[in-house]
């Protein structure tokens, strides 16, 4: 990634992510158009705290801030997401287009793909928006953004993340096709993490044969315990919910009559 990727630095976590003209899409589509070689340019944007309301497009000199069609491609994308716009999403996506999410197991076909970001559209509601921090866009049309969410112009801790975005030609259009999203961990394990690649290096190193049987199919370690629970546990769900829902339903049954009781010899005294 490093020999086809060049560093283009962003010293502000600013785009400028709202009041976007509606014919963005055809204005990327014809930058595109004209140039299908996109030679790395390094750009910068200003300091300011105005992440998620206005662009700071420009140096700190006050000259403007350089554009090409993939980083016009990528602005508009996360335009879009903080507008909560997914029509003008679905212009930036390839009809193929697959998102690799460290979050989920499989790729992302490009149904659940729509999916993925409607929902996410949802979760981050009206205040939360993603704020770009650097960008490297490469010779091919490849860029790697890193960013991070603020709510309210605020940064969220544990929020920040990186996303590799692969673009192809469709006609005069510049479409995604690939995106790798890398979100940073709640958890920081520290030399605990070392600990345990240590552990699980000499665990492999023991036993090679499954540690090789185990690394091309990482799922079968699963399924052992989804049979133990679909024979040992499944079965019984059923009754142990019935046994639940009854025996709170004579709990409450026993309330009702101590409380009818109580009421009954306070209004005798009253």
């Amino acid at each position: 990634m490093n020999s086809a990727l060049t560093l283009v630095s962003f010293h502000s976590p600013s785009f400028n992510l709202k009041q976007r003209p509606p014919s963005r899409h055809q204005q990327i589509s014809a930058n595109w158009g004209t140039r299908q070689q996109c030679s790395p340019k390094p750009i910068r944007a200003i300091l300011g705290s105005n992440a998620t309301g206005g662009l700071s497009n420009a140096y700190h000199g006050g000259n403007a801030l350089p554009s090409s069609p993939l980083t016009d491609v990528i602005q508009e994308f996360y335009s879009s997401i903080n507008d909560k716009d997914m029509t003008r999403l679905k212009k930036l996506l390839a009809p193929d287009c697959v998102v690799e999410h460290t979050s989920y197991y499989k790729p992302l076909d490009v149904k659940n793909t729509h999916t993925y970001f409607t929902r996410l559209m949802a979760a981050m509601r009206k205040n939360v928006k993603f704020a770009i921090d650097e960008v490297c866009q490469g010779v091919e049309p490849t860029v790697a953004v890193m960013w991070h969410l603020e709510w309210n112009g605020k940064i969220i801790p544990f929020t920040k993340g990186s996303g590799f975005y692969m673009c192809s030609s469709k006609g005069e259009s510049l479409l995604i096709r690939k995106v790798y999203i890398f979100n940073e961990s709640p958890l920081k394990p520290g030399k605990l993490a070392l600990e345990i690649l240590l552990f699980v290096a000499k665990l492999f190193d023991t036993l090679p044969k499954q540690a090789e049987a185990f690394l091309q199919n990482p799922e079968a370690l699963v399924w052992p315990i989804v049979k133990l629970y679909k024979f040992c546990v499944e079965p019984f769900v059923v009754y142990l919910l019935a046994y639940y829902i009854h025996f709170w339903s004579f709990v409450a049954q026993g309330l009702t009559m101590v409380l009818s009781i109580l009421y009954n010899i306070l209004k005798r005294f009253v």
